[in-house]
């Protein structure tokens, strides 16, 4: 008799070991989810804003323009001057682009899906 009930524990144990490899599975497919989903939003709310900045840009970009070219009796020269400032500075990003924009990334990356904001089932201490 103790054999039969021992065999019905290990087939009860196994059965149970495979349902919380499934749940298990299931939980890091949806922590992956909304880790995705996470990025996905912050990185269309980032596009929209530096749309709106881009535009705003532009116009202050052109008043610029406008305005030395006024001083200077000549719209061109002030075109010119106000690509020529953006073509330094874009020069300049350029060649700093790892120190300046990689080290942010790669904070914000970390920040994102590294941070756990959700509770782990097995740590109760964090609720």
């Amino acid at each position: 008799m103790e054999g039969k009930e021992l065999l019905a524990h290990i087939v009860s144990l196994k059965d149970n070991i495979q349902k919380y490899i499934e749940t298990r599975i299931s939980y890091y497919g949806i922590l992956a989810f909304e880790k995705a989903a996470k990025a996905l939003s912050l990185l269309i709310a980032n596009l929209v804003v530096a749309a709106i900045l881009l535009l705003a840009l532009l116009f202050i970009s052109g008043a610029a323009a406008w305005f030395l070219g006024g001083l200077l009796d000549s719209y061109g020269y002030g075109m010119l001057i106000v690509g020529g400032f953006y073509l330094l500075l874009a020069l300049v990003f350029f060649a700093r682009r790892k120190s300046i924009f990689g080290r942010a990334a790669i904070r914000i990356l970390l920040n994102l899906f590294l941070r756990d904001d959700s509770t782990d089932p097995k740590d109760k201490s964090k609720a």
